[in-house]
């Protein structure tokens, strides 16, 4: 599946010293054209796509291809560059070559309505970029009528993207470092240190060869780093990973600032770009947690078998901590909201097959695993639990909650999901059979699908991690986590489904999500029914578990009427025993039961009393 894409910026006149900049755009509007902007041919094919290849930051704007031999311009606003004579466009770019000839990709320029003058021009023989392209410009176009355009000239068909990003047509300042990018965790435990790593950029005439980045903490004193030895002309970034960790001790939310200074020993002409921040939340101890993937397939769709066989290979290999949902297109297993989602849910969409791991990047299926390892790394801020299940085969209402525990406080948007899937799915006629590119071999060994025809019969088809319905829609349930949430509090989103008689029961599963709807991410999921449900409420035990969150020992009290053989276990969150003592006569009256926590992991956990059959239950946390 092929798709071109550009990204172009709109900003207004700043000034700098010894610098202006003149135009610049960043799609957020989600027009095309942007504002001011106009397109020459081809304008169907424009869009604005939720992408960040040539470098910059989503969204870009986006061509996609068509089997047509001819020219498309994207031509900026009139711009009046006054006096000067000479002016600098500096952009992003990445071209995804597919055959030759590729069609040209050039920058061209004019005064009014006047002829085009190409001031930069490539035609790719392979993939170019991502890179930063200056061209400086000293035509005779410069003046109050000066316009510029991109250009795609030749055969569309034979290329399948090419993506512009941070275009800017300037003045550059003498001096000027921009600090383009910064990158720490979203989350972080106590104590455990994390890198920060970013990219600075010479925005600036002259080359940069010295700087520091420094860093604070909630206004604190800055943690310096300086990098020596660097040659960066205009328009060159340097990635640079700073030599001190950031640890915390305390749980809580706090500001990372940092700054790029001491630009060549001095003071750099425009401190506007100097300086990003970000939040970081360090929680005291990390919540379980499991991944959830969605992979793009189609029984039509002949290299898909190739998702079938490591979508298994996943669930084999880490059942306990992988979710799959095989989202079809086009045949008798699609579910249209989720289908018509997938292009915005997976980063970068590039046709089928293809997925995401909790919907932070684009994953071939044959890197499913590389994608599960790097998402197990990350720290969710919340459990997830499905609780209070119910089904009623009568009826065939099934009905649960989805409910989280958050242990850090969280001011954007979140919302809870859920979605249901079905394994062993089959049935007949010619729009069940798959479609099977890897037969015969040619194209390599595929879970044994190389000896399968070319067409495999809906006979011999079993589809499982069927994706077949998404409650609330592919981006959660609005206000399900009120906002902000704060750390110590717990949340639950209700949701009921009636089963359709087609659907088999006891092939379904059940997944819940806990969604960042701000960056569109999804924190942590679950799809282990919780065996906890209404009797946590049902409390007439007068159980308290203190202190919690508790560390080594806890505390159980407990008030009987009469005297009593009474029994404690404590349970983890997919309902595993973890901790039992034995039942014993306590008397009537107040008790209490010291529990020896030591050897349980940090974490939520349910201590259950048990008098005379009749249970009570009471939710901890341990950390350390």
């Amino acid at each position: 599946m092929r798709k071109i894409s550009m990204f172009i910026c709109l900003i207004c006149l700043v000034g700098y010293v010894s610098g202006q900049t003149y135009l610049s755009e960043d799609f957020s509007a989600g027009v095309m054209p942007p504002t001011g902007w106009s397109i020459l041919n081809q304008q169907a094919q424009w869009s604005v796509a939720p992408s960040n290849k040539a470098g910059g930051t989503a969204p870009e704007g986006k061509f996609t291809y068509v089997q047509a031999v001819a020219t498309t311009r994207l031509i900026s606003p009139v711009v009046n560059l006054g006096s000067i004579t000479t002016v600098t466009l500096m952009f992003n770019f990445m071209y995804d070559w597919y055959a030759n000839p590729a069609p040209k990709l050039g920058v061209a320029t004019r005064s009014g309505v006047g002829a085009w003058t190409s001031v930069y021009e490539i035609t790719p023989t392979a993939n170019v970029g991502p890179k930063t392209q200056v061209v400086t410009i000293s035509n005779a176009d410069i003046g109050p009528g000066f316009q510029f355009c991109f250009y795609l000239d030749g055969n569309f068909y034979n290329l399948d993207y090419v993506y512009f990003d941070n275009i800017l047509l300037v003045t550059p300042p003498i001096l000027d470092a921009a600090l383009a990018s910064i990158k720490l965790p979203q989350y972080l435990a106590v104590n455990a240190p994390a890198s920060l790593t970013g990219n600075v950029k010479n925005m600036g005439s002259t080359p940069i060869t010295s700087f520091d980045v420094a860093y604070s903490i909630d206004g604190g004193s800055p943690v310096i780093n300086s990098y020596t030895g660097q040659n960066l002309a205009l328009g060159e970034s340097y990635a640079f990973t700073h030599d001190v960790p950031l640890t915390f001790t305390t749980p809580g939310t706090y500001k990372i600032a940092v700054k790029v200074q001491n630009v060549n020993g001095g003071v750099d002409n425009n401190p506007a770009n100097d300086t990003l921040s970000t939040p970081l939340g360090v929680v005291p101890w990390i919540p379980s947690k499991k991944v959830f993937c969605e992979e793009a397939t189609g029984t039509w769709c002949g290299w898909c078998v190739r998702g079938v066989c490591f979508m298994n290979y996943m669930a084999e290999t880490y059942p306990n901590t992988w979710i799959g949902a095989a989202v079809h297109n086009a045949d008798p297993m699609v579910v249209a909201a989720w289908d018509a989602a997938i292009p915005s849910i997976i980063p970068d969409f590039s046709g089928y097959p293809s997925g995401t791991i909790n919907r932070v990047m684009n994953w071939d299926p044959q890197d499913f695993e590389q994608g599960y390892l790097e998402e197990m790394q990350t720290i969710s801020p919340a459990t997830v639990e499905i609780v209070n299940f119910a089904w009623n085969p009568a009826t065939r209402l099934v009905s649960f909650d989805v409910r989280s525990e958050f242990i850090t406080n969280i001011s954007h948007e979140l919302r809870f999901g859920a979605v249901i899937l079905e394994d062993s799915l089959y049935g007949t006629g010619s729009t069940w059979g798959q479609a099977n590119y890897y037969a015969g071999g040619a194209n390599g060994p595929m879970c044994g699908f190389e000896s399968k025809p070319s067409t495999i019969p809906a006979a011999d088809m079993h589809y499982d991690h069927v994706g077949r319905a998404i409650l609330d829609g592919p981006y959660g349930t609005a206000g399900s986590i009120p906002q902000p949430v704060a750390a110590g509090t717990s949340h639950s989103a209700h949701y009921e489904y009636t089963i359709p008689a087609a659907w088999k029961y006891e092939k379904l599963h059940f997944a819940g999500l806990l969604m960042d709807h701000t960056s569109g991410v999804i924190l942590n999921a679950n799809n282990d029914i919780v065996w906890v449900g209404t009797s946590e409420l049902n409390n007439d035990l007068r159980l308290r578990v203190f202190p919690n969150p508790a560390t080594d020992i806890a505390t159980v009290q407990f008030t009987l009427d009469k005297p009593g053989v009474t029994g404690i276990r404590v349970y983890d969150l997919p309902g595993n025993c973890v901790f039992t003592l034995e039942p014993v006569q306590y008397p009537a009256g107040m008790n209490k039961v010291e529990l020896n926590l030591r050897k349980l992991n940090p974490g939520f956990y349910f201590v259950e009393i048990s008098v005379n059959g009749h249970s009570n239950i009471h939710k901890i946390a341990v950390s350390r």
